[in-house]
């Protein structure tokens, strides 16, 4: 790959959150969810009133706040580990056995072994435990995670994505995650990542609502709401959500780059539309005001004790799933290959 020229993201390893037993809990909370969203009415990004070429944008009585096509379906619901650029089948294939061979439940148990070590101790560092550690099965307890209240990855005054940040009494889930990464990496399977990392579980994206507004307003219209929305997604090659164009700590995501990817009959993304030329129409984020919905969703349960079934490597951009009739019942990640996490 010539130097300096950005990784382009097809795929990404990841841990599902939607299970037969957690499944019902998060779609229970999204519907919740949707309902209190349409009740709100928070304030719009202000744009210049003095320009009379704004008359293209919707006027803030008439336009969406937070589209309901914004809130994530369920079956999308991840925590991503990191983003893969794996162009070729030779470098799928070295992805997929890779993860079959790094022993998934071996780093759980590793890291496991830390914290018991730590706890045991009360002292700074543990011994590192090399292996699977000793009668893991029994020594170490599923990964299980909660999922309370709602975050904005940037400014909430101005945002178009929420996300969800899991809990972990256990204190492994970190830990195991970055021990994902890093094995991933020296084994240049997965693009480096230098920030920290920042699991998240995004709910909310109003990328996915399909509005369609000019990619470049003219400069008496451009206030300051407007170029914060043209930093975060101007640059689509980007292949992370908000983090990556904001300086935030980095979160592994990737679908502002799924959206990049319209077009592409290759199954990678199509390179072609992350240089849309002067004039063009492309896709941008509603944004919109959050604060009031993230202080009433302060306390909101989205699902409690989801068990971390395995870890898996899915394609960038979710497919829509079709009942016997055609219709839409769904959204999924497609899977590559998984290997279990329940020891």
């Amino acid at each position: 790959m010539p130097p300096n020229k950005k990784p382009i993201p097809t795929h990404f390893l990841s841990l599902p959150l939607t299970t037969t037993s957690s499944a019902p809990q998060w779609q229970a909370a999204l519907q919740n969810f949707s309902a209190d969203i349409q009740a709100l009415r928070p304030c719009l990004p202000s744009v210049s009133a003095s320009s009379s070429t704004t008359s293209s944008l919707p006027e803030p009585a008439t336009r969406p706040i937070i589209p309901v096509k914004a809130i994530r379906p369920v079956g999308t619901l991840h925590l991503t580990v990191g983003v893969m650029s794996l162009m070729r089948t030779e470098e799928v294939d070295a992805a997929v056995d890779f993860l079959r061979r790094v022993n998934v439940e071996g780093v759980l148990a590793e890291v496991g072994g830390r914290r018991l070590d730590r706890d045991r101790r009360g002292e700074g560092e543990a011994v590192l435990m090399e292996g699977k550690g000793p009668d893991s099965s029994s020594s170490y307890p599923p990964l299980t995670l909660s999922f309370t209240g709602l975050k904005s990855m940037r400014s909430p005054a101005s945002t178009s994505f929420l996300y969800t940040p899991p809990e972990d009494a256990s204190g492994r889930l970190y830990p195991f995650c970055q021990a994902l990464r890093d094995r991933f990496t020296r084994e240049k399977l997965m693009v480096e990542e230098t920030r920290a990392m920042k699991l998240h579980a995004t709910v909310l994206n109003t990328i996915y609502a399909g509005k369609v507004y000019p990619s470049k307003l003219p400069a008496q219209a451009e206030g300051p709401a407007v170029k914060d929305a043209e930093k975060e997604h101007g640059s689509e090659g980007d292949h992370h959500e908000e983090g990556h164009l904001t300086g935030e700590p980095a979160g592994g995501d990737h679908e502002v780059a799924e959206h990049n990817r319209a077009g592409s009959k290759s199954g990678h993304p199509d390179h072609q539309s992350l240089k849309r030329k002067k004039g063009k129409r492309r896709k941008q984020a509603v944004q919109f005001d959050a604060r009031d919905l993230l202080e009433r969703c302060v306390d909101f349960e989205w699902a409690r004790d989801v068990k971390v079934e395995k870890v898996a490597i899915c394609e960038m951009g979710a497919k829509k799933m079709l009942d016997e009739n055609g219709e839409v019942v769904g959204e999924e990640y497609t899977e590559i290959a998984s290997v279990s996490l329940l020891l």
